[in-house]
Order: C-alpha cells, then sequence, then structure tokens
C-alpha cells in the first residue's frame, strides 16, 4: 500500500505516447483476459473529441504476455489516444486504480478521471454522458444505489439523484478525491478488496456528492465475479463505513 500511493511502480507506454488533454480511463484486468480486445475497441469507438487515455493495471502477471501482444497488434483509429500498462506481481485488488489515479495525479493531472470494469460493454456515448454529469467533489456512476438497512437491501438510485452506493465499474470521478494519504491509509487491512464501498463511504464522509449517470452498458461473464465470494464481508463493511460516516458528520 506504501508503495502504490507513492507511486513506486513502473507504468510502462505500450501504445503511443500519453496526452495530458485526453481522458484518463482506468481499467483492473484479473482473470478476464479475452476482454481486451472488446475493452481496446469499444474504447476507441468513443465520441470523445479530447480522446481516451487508457491506464491497465493487471493483477494477473501470467497474463502479460497476451495483453502486450493484443495492444502491439492494435491500430487505433478513433478516439484511444494511448495505453499505459501496469504488470502487478501481487494481486492487490481494485486498489490498484487508486494507485493508477495518484500517480496521475502527482504527475500534474487535474480534472475528472473514469473507471470502467473488464466485464462492461458500453456504448460510444460512454465517456462525453460521464463527463456531462461530472462535477467537482462528486463520484458518479451507472451502477448505483441507495441503502435501506444493508449492502444488499437497497433500491436503485434514479438517473441524477444522489445515492449511498456507487459502483466503481463505469465510474467517474474528481481526481482530488485521491489527494490525501488518508484515502490509503484508512482502509482497513480486513476489507483491502473492496475498494469500492471504501471509495464510496470515503467519498461521503468527506463531504462529497455520490450520483447516478444514465448512460447504456450491459455486464458479461457475471459468472466470474469476484464478489459472489464476499457477499457477507460487504455487508459488514457497509455497517463499518454508516459509522465511519456518521462520525464524520458530528
Amino acid at each position: 500500500m506504501r508503495r502504490g500511493r507513492a507511486g513506486w511502480f513502473r507504468v510502462e507506454p505500450l501504445l503511443s505516447r500519453p496526452l495530458d488533454t485526453a481522458l484518463p480511463v482506468i481499467v483492473c484486468m484479473w482473470k478476464r483476459p479475452q476482454r481486451i480486445d472488446d475493452i481496446l475497441r469499444q474504447l476507441d469507438a468513443q465520441s470523445l473529441e479530447r480522446g481516451i487515455r487508457l491506464l491497465i493495471w493487471n493483477n494477473l502477471p501470467d497474463n502479460d504476455d497476451f495483453y502486450r501482444s493484443r495492444i502491439a497488434a492494435f491500430t487505433p483509429q478513433g478516439a484511444l489516444r494511448s495505453v499505459e500498462y501496469h504488470s502487478s506481481a501481487m494481486n492487490v485488488g481494485g486498489i490498484g486504480r487508486f494507485f493508477l489515479a495518484r500517480k496521475l495525479r502527482a504527475a500534474g493531472y487535474r480534472g475528472h478521471f473514469a473507471m470502467l470494469d473488464d466485464d462492461q460493454d458500453i456504448t460510444p456515448s460512454f465517456a462525453d454522458d460521464l463527463l456531462d454529469a461530472a462535477a467537482p467533489r462528486e463520484f458518479g456512476g451507472v451502477w448505483a444505489w441507495n441503502y435501506v438497512d444493508s449492502h444488499w437491501n437497497r433500491t436503485e438510485t434514479p438517473p441524477g439523484a444522489t445515492a449511498d452506493y456507487v459502483g466503481t465499474g463505469g465510474s467517474v470521478c474528481d481526481i482530488e478525491i485521491v489527494r490525501e494519504d488518508s484515502f490509503f491509509t484508512g482502509l482497513p487491512r480486513r476489507f483491502a478488496f473492496l475498494e469500492d464501498q471504501w471509495l464510496c463511504g470515503y467519498a461521503r464522509a468527506q463531504g462529497w456528492t455520490l450520483r447516478k449517470i444514465d448512460t447504456p452498458y450491459e455486464f458479461v461473464l457475471d459468472e466470474t465475479n469476484q464478489f459472489h465470494t464476499m457477499a457477507d464481508l460487504k455487508n459488514e463493511f457497509r455497517d463499518y463505513l454508516t459509522e465511519m460516516i456518521a462520525r464524520a458528520s458530528r
């Protein structure tokens, strides 16, 4: 965690040189290597004029050669301006997204960054729709819910409304969320792989707004989702974060 938040890791430029003006889109990869071609193709098809800067955090080095070969074989014809890549020797889970975001901020980037899960199909309006809804000190996304009394007993948030929980897949966030070390040091080790809930709880405790964004998407390969094995832990963490948010508001 200390090395990650300090940016002590190498990010390789695999496709063109990154442009500071392009929208950073961060993707974590683990056991879905077959998705890389669709990710490249769908991001290249974006209608966003400023272009896309794709950053990949790979948690399974066994797939490195495959990813590198597929990226090298891809010829962008649209919005995809560059691809940067990091291979993590240890599976750190989705927190790797925020290590990349912290490194971007340390290099001078300001504004919003987007996140995409490797099991999501998106349409060409995805990046435009996210940025049209983005605002300072906000985290918004397509997978948004309001709690009733647990992480699983919840209601879906209407488009544009505020939420209690937003998933990191298909989302956009003000990069200032990773400004402070506390974003990383405050995450309990027991819940280290529940970075989506941590982002939401931390943001709400800091007075940020969570919001539902409406843009077309579809989940694929649902049977490979890790959350199926962490249902009880997610509910426990929800209770922990509810108390944390309450203390911050006192």
